[in-house]
């Protein structure tokens, strides 16, 4: 019993280590999207997506506990209330980078989305060698 809890452990930090490390190359691939039409400055426009690494880290979360429970459907709320969360920021944007905006949501939610889907279909093939 006390070497499953200490290997349940590991495989936590473990899995967070990696969804950090996992949400620092999103951040780095989404900061490459519409870089030369929108370059938030402190003071002048705010980014919208300030808090997206670790809300990133959450919902990677979320999602392998989801999947591991065998309800990969609920994921499907992970993306609702993000898009309900953001609509009222992405709409108050200039049309000129609200469509740079958007993209970036869309991109990050799959990006985020597809990861930890990436890691249980890994771990269900594993598992079948």
């Amino acid at each position: 019993m006390k070497q499953e809890l200490i290997v349940m452990a590991f495989k936590v930090v473990g899995w967070l280590a990696l969804s950090y490390l996992y949400g620092v190359l999103v951040s780095v691939v989404l900061s490459k999207i519409g870089q030369k039409k929108w370059q938030p400055v402190t003071g002048k426009k705010a980014d919208p997506f300030i808090h997206g690494q670790l809300i990133g880290n959450i919902e990677r979360t979320f999602a392998m506990l989801l999947i591991a429970l065998g309800n990969v459907g609920a994921m499907s709320m992970i993306v609702a209330i993000k898009g309900f969360a953001r609509w009222g920021e992405l709409s108050k944007l200039d049309s000129d980078v609200q469509g740079i905006a958007i993209d970036k949501f869309i991109i990050g939610n799959l990006l985020s989305l597809g990861f930890p889907v990436l890691i249980a279909a890994i771990g269900f093939f594993a598992s079948k060698l």
